[in-house]
């Protein structure tokens, strides 16, 4: 099974410093719905069916290593655009809201796991989406295009598996 897109990761580039672009980006590095959370949502969700689906354990835990490396990207990006990649956002007046493990659900049922996946990667998606139309810098851009490609196939593994799970499970 394929947990990112076969396609290399640019480099962290940007065409100059930006402190707009990188707070931007700190929301998508360790906001409510980042890759901060994610990784602390599928470790949470790994621990938690490690002993009755393996299988899902063992896919989770894939897929949060591949979140590790978008943090650690979006990280050497935020530093080249101005900022220290803090474990935050920033507010307009410059106030650090730091990531916060409330960000993550503590869901115990598959289901309901499956759901918040599939929930929270397509949210991802429309964030960084939303980045692309703000951001005017091409090498920023390719980085979260790049994202978005391992983001989709996160929402097409989340979906076959609940289709498999849940839904053949409950026949």
């Amino acid at each position: 099974m394929n947990y990112k897109s076969n396609r290399p990761y640019p480099r962290p580039m940007v065409e100059k410093e930006n402190i707009y672009y990188a707070k931007l980006l700190l929301d998508a590095y360790a906001g409510e719905v980042s890759e901060e959370s994610a990784i602390h949502l599928y470790l949470y969700q790994g621990l938690i069916e490690n002993d009755s689906n393996k299988d899902f354990a063992t896919i989770i835990s894939h897929i949060s290593y591949v979140e590790m490396h978008h943090l650690k990207l979006l990280g050497e990006t935020i530093k080249l655009l101005g900022l220290k990649p803090v474990y935050g956002t920033l507010s307009r007046d410059n106030k650090i809201t730091f990531w916060s493990c409330k960000n993550v659900n503590y869901a115990i049922n598959l289901k309901e796991m499956l759901e918040i996946d599939i929930k929270s990667e397509v949210q991802a998606v429309r964030n960084y989406e939303h980045l692309l139309t703000i951001i005017n810098d091409k090498y920023v851009k390719e980085l979260i295009a790049r994202i978005i490609e391992d983001e989709r196939i996160h929402i097409n593994i989340f979906k076959y598996l609940y289709k498999k799970l849940v839904m053949e499970e409950s026949i």
